[in-house]
């Protein structure tokens, strides 16, 4: 089933934490929830994001999860997204 969000809002999926210390595989025994997601897909009112980006969202976004392709995803309004992730 794919997910079409309307309006103003955006679908994402929540990207994980890596669970090991950079350039190794030590495992971290603590892992902070960084609330950074992927853009799955856009509703036609946003014009400031689009599909594959990475963004921050507000950690008390209140969304509704659902399920897009299998993977489970959060429908959140636009503005509980504060920034647009760029890996230069």
């Amino acid at each position: 089933m794919k997910i079409v969000p309307l309006g103003k809002k955006v679908l994402i999926k929540d990207a994980q934490p890596s669970q090991y210390y950079p350039g190794t595989k030590i495992i971290k025994t603590e892992v902070e929830k960084e609330f950074i997601a992927e853009v799955i897909a856009v509703g036609e009112d946003v014009d400031t994001l689009k599909v594959g980006d990475t963004v921050k969202y507000h950690e008390h976004a209140t969304g509704i999860n659902m399920k897009h392709d299998g993977d489970n995803c959060i429908l959140v309004n636009i503005d509980m997204i504060f920034a647009k992730i760029i890996n230069e």
